[in-house]
């Protein structure tokens, strides 16, 4: 099988040692944000710049900043969960911290799941009330300031 569902993918936060290698990365220190329940999408986008020549009217593209996103991560609300108190602290500080995003996706059954690390800033923490029969929800905004480097399964 080739594809995986997001089933038991794990987000955490880490430090804000200066990270900048997948060495790096792996060796700070992580705390496991709880009862995540969704991600959103995130990822490398080009900044679209145009040109157009007078002579042929054509509007040429080209590939300008890139601009890797913001992770939504939507938890269910738990003020007890480290993970959760350390995204607020986070949020408090002006600084990129460490994030690392294990998949569900291990190709064996004692092989180790697709790993992102990337830098970024808890930009914001939103709360969903919502209805009576909704769960409470918060969802932290992190603005992505690096490269998304990549672990692949294995």
């Amino acid at each position: 099988m080739t594809v995986a569902t997001a089933a038991q993918s794990r987000v955490y936060i880490g430090t804000t040692a200066n990270a900048q290698t997948l060495a790096n990365f792996q060796a700070d220190t992580y705390t496991e944000v709880g009862e995540v329940e969704d991600l959103g999408e995130f990822g490398d986008e080009a900044e679209e710049i145009t040109f157009t020549a007078l002579a042929d009217r054509r509007v040429r593209k080209f590939k300008g900043s890139f601009n890797a996103g913001t992770v939504s991560v939507q938890c269910g609300s738990d003020p007890r969960d480290l993970g959760q108190i350390a995204m607020i602290s986070a949020l408090a500080s002006d600084l990129d911290f460490n994030f690392k995003i294990e998949l569900n996706d291990a190709i064996t059954l004692s092989g180790t799941p697709t790993t992102l690390f990337f830098r970024g800033k808890v930009m914001s923490k939103r709360r969903n009330v919502g209805n009576v029969s909704n769960v409470v929800r918060q969802t932290y905004n992190v603005g992505i300031n690096s490269a998304i480097l990549e672990q692949p399964s294995t």
